[in-house]
């Protein structure tokens, strides 16, 4: 049984990892991409998780074959995985969302914690299961759980792996479902058959299920069944709209649907193109202000949403180059795929020049020259999208433009009056830009434009000077008239701009390591999708550093004043909370490493993919270590104690390592070779995490029959720390305070945990 039992454990880290990575990417089309969405996605799957730890685990021994229990949650597995993506392709028909359409907080939490639910709970008792059934094999108790931990951590890094190079190129999500399925089934049937002598007795009925259950994945995976669950699945998610073409690619998913002879094409759920008629008023406004704002323009730089009608905009002015990034080449593949007369007479002309690679990442690494740089992305919803909105990136902007050139960016605005959200939006990205460029000039609009030039001497836009270059330059417009011009270019909008923002607060710049500018777009993505956290929202802006850490260093100084005189007398509770805050730890710094690659070098998913892997890599090294030397260890308090002080160093080294890559000194540095750097840090991180999860695991136990027990309320509180660490970091911490800082609630935060450990009857440093 030994083979088939650790084979079912590693297939249980793979399997889980893969579903959580494709269940995220589906509920992504749903919620529109935003950031805090999946957030509230991964915190539902952890708390899910830990829930079905910890109440589920408690009752492993209630069943007295853990062997057959464990193989009724694959058996469940294969039937609820194609269920949940089916079910998740419906949520915006159950929830009335039209296309491109927010989802308010409550709905993105109630819906995904009802369809994640089964295989959420399922993932948690799988590891307390799994745990039982390892210990009463190999008769190790305690040890068995850091076993367990090792062998889910070693197959959730070959699945990311193998997902990311392998299962998104070439199979949709319904046939990574069914193939998960089968492999677990077969599994199941493995673990059944073992030891032979008591598989020909045992389990008839459940063997011909499994076989039963197994042919029938077998059957729609090989005979077209999950593609017309694919087509039929997409046709609701889509109502109203013929889906034409539908794929994956390692940045998200690509739609392209249609509705008469229109086309629109969609990027994990947002409408990015609209052809052969695209949004009229808003390109021209766009790319001819920010033309006609320039004496001669020549060369073009466009960052995201050119085709569709930006680009040949551009291209009716007398320009003599177009570049036009684009991260996702399936994008411009399926433009090609689907051609419109637009689109073609784009992608033909012999200026244009398309790049697949990162906006950012192809600034930092191009010379000067541009004379206008068009950003048409959506607003910083995200990290990932806030890099294109920070002092940083219009620093790298201003040194590839020339002398007088133009940089254009568009803000959430309005005709008649600027909520305080939106207000605080606009005002902290022209500070921002203000920040940079000595002349930055906002044209308030139902989407505000906001030009930027390096010229200190270049004046506010005069309607005179534009009507005058728009028919010197011939240029055949449809509503960017003269009338238009005069209209948008009035003195007293101006003002009227002018003065809505300074009533809105001073606001911090939006930055790298503080991207406040996170914090104000979502503040304003409340207001408009669940207003009722507007006044949430308000008071968070006011939160400071020390309103974190004075607390927890009261606590910790109490901890220590306190250290051997009775406090903590229960060992289990201080051993709970040093796995709450190590899952914690884990996730936030995994986040944090993840952000800061994005930021500092660009968007490069198999880099991204690289940093994953390297923290599961160092989660197995670490429980691996710790289980070897287990048995051998006169007092793991001590050394548990050690490792706490590990982790609070590691956090110093890692806070004082990225304060020096945000630090203007490394800019302008090649950081190729740093990148190494960062693959250390997330092994080190996991391999820290790996460490101390068997030792708590041996300490909490106090005896063989607990096993189950044990494992489930663990597990339940390093998923809750994981939960705590990726709610807070990704949505309130890093946007309030920003990476570094959010480091120093880290260490502090450890910090308590360490002197509570120490604190405790178990005494790590007595005799």
């Amino acid at each position: 049984m030994k083979i088939p039992l650790l084979l079912a454990l590693i297939l249980m880290g793979f399997t889980f990892l893969i579903t959580q990575v494709m269940v995220v990417r589906e509920l992504l089309v749903i919620f529109i991409g935003n950031e805090l969405s999946i957030a509230i996605i991964l915190a539902n799957w952890l708390l899910l998780e830990a829930a079905g730890s910890f109440f589920l685990g408690r009752m492993t021994k209630v069943f007295p074959s853990p062997k057959k229990a464990y193989i009724s949650l694959q058996i469940l597995v294969s039937i609820f995985l194609p269920l949940t993506i089916y079910g998740v392709r419906l949520l915006r028909t159950f929830m009335g969302l039209t296309a491109g359409e927010g989802a308010s907080f409550l709905h993105i939490f109630g819906w995904t914690a009802l369809i994640l639910s089964p295989l959420g709970l399922i993932d948690g008792s799988m590891f307390a299961f799994g745990c039982r059934l390892l210990a009463n094999f190999r008769q190790q108790g305690a040890l068995s759980i850091g076993k367990v931990y090792l062998l889910e951590a070693v197959g959730a890094t070959i699945g990311g792996l193998l997902y990311t190079y392998f299962f998104i190129p070439f199979f949709n999500s319904f046939q990574v479902a069914f193939v998960l399925g089968a492999a677990n089934l077969l599994s199941a049937h493995l673990l059944l058959s073992f030891p032979p002598k008591a598989s020909l007795k045992e389990g008839q009925k459940l063997r011909y299920g499994l076989w039963t259950l197994l042919v029938f994945n077998l059957i729609i995976l090989f005979f077209s069944g999950s593609r017309v669950l694919e087509e039929s699945s997409l046709r609701r998610q889509w109502p109203g709209l013929r889906v034409v073409d539908s794929r994956w690619s390692p940045y998200g998913n690509v739609l392209v649907a249609g509705k008469e002879e229109q086309l629109t094409f969609f990027s994990n759920g947002v409408p990015i193109c609209n052809v052969p008629v695209p949004n009229i008023s808003l390109v021209e406004e766009m790319v001819h202000f920010s033309l006609l704002f320039h004496p001669f323009p020549q060369k073009v730089l466009v960052i995201g949403g050119g085709f569709g009608g930006l680009v040949a905009e551009i291209l009716k002015s007398p320009v003599r180059e177009v570049h036009y990034t684009e991260i996702d080449p399936l994008i411009i593949q399926l433009l090609k795929e689907h051609p419109t007369p637009l689109t073609r007479q784009e992608m033909d002309h012999p200026a244009l020049k398309v790049h697949n690679i990162d906006g950012r990442f192809f600034v930092k690494m191009r010379p000067n020259g541009f004379d206008v740089v068009i950003l048409n992305l959506p607003g910083p919803v995200t990290l990932e999208l806030n890099r294109f909105y920070t002092v940083e990136f219009f620093r790298e902007v201003k040194r590839i433009l020339n002398k007088n050139g133009v940089l254009t960016l568009s803000a959430p605005g309005s005709e008649a009056y600027l909520s305080p959200e939106m207000r605080d939006l606009n005002l902290c990205l022209i500070r921002t830009m203000k920040e940079v460029f000595p002349s930055v000039y906002p044209i308030p609009g139902e989407v505000n434009l906001i030009l930027a030039t390096p010229d200190p001497g270049a004046g506010p836009p005069r309607p005179e000077v534009f009507v005058n270059r728009l028919q010197k330059r011939k240029l055949s417009t449809r509503l960017l008239t003269e009338f238009h011009i005069r209209y948008k270019l009035q003195e007293s909008r101006g003002k009227w701009m002018e003065e809505a923002l300074m009533r809105g607060k001073t606001g911090a710049l939006n930055r790298d390591n503080h991207p406040s500018g996170l914090y104000y777009e979502i503040a304003f993505w409340n207001a408009q999708f669940h207003p009722f956290l507007q006044h949430f929202w308000g008071t968070l802006q006011d939160v400071r550093l020390w309103h974190l850490i004075l607390p927890l260093s009261v606590l910790t100084v109490i901890l220590l004043l306190f250290r051997g005189k009775g406090l903590a007398q229960w060992e289990r509770i201080p051993l709970a909370f040093t796995v709450i805050t190590t899952g914690f730890f884990g996730m936030a710094f995994d986040v944090l490493l993840i952000f800061s690659f994005q930021t500092l070098y660009g968007y490069l998913y198999h880099w991204i993919g690289l940093l994953l892997a390297a923290f599961m890599v160092g989660l197995a090294m670490g429980s691996w270590a710790t289980t070897r030397a287990m048995n051998r260890m006169e007092n793991p308090a001590r050394f548990l104690a050690q490792v706490e002080a590990g982790v609070i160093l590691y956090s110093v080294l890692a806070l004082a390592l990225l304060a020096s890559l945000y630090s203007a000194s490394f800019q302008g540095v090649d950081p190729q070779a740093w990148r190494v750097v960062f693959l250390f840090l997330g092994s080190a991180a996991g391999f820290m995490v790996g460490l101390e999860f068997p030792l708590a695991s041996k300490l909490f136990t106090r005896g063989e029959g607990e096993v189950g027990r044990t494992a489930g309320v663990l597990y339940a509180a390093d998923l809750l720390g994981a939960w705590a660490g990726s709610l807070l970091v990704g949505v309130l911490l890093v946007p309030v305070l920003g990476i570094l800082q959010t480091c120093a609630v880290i260490i502090f935060l450890k910090l308590a945990s360490f002197f509570f450990l120490s604190a405790s009857k178990l005494r790590p440093w007595g005799r």
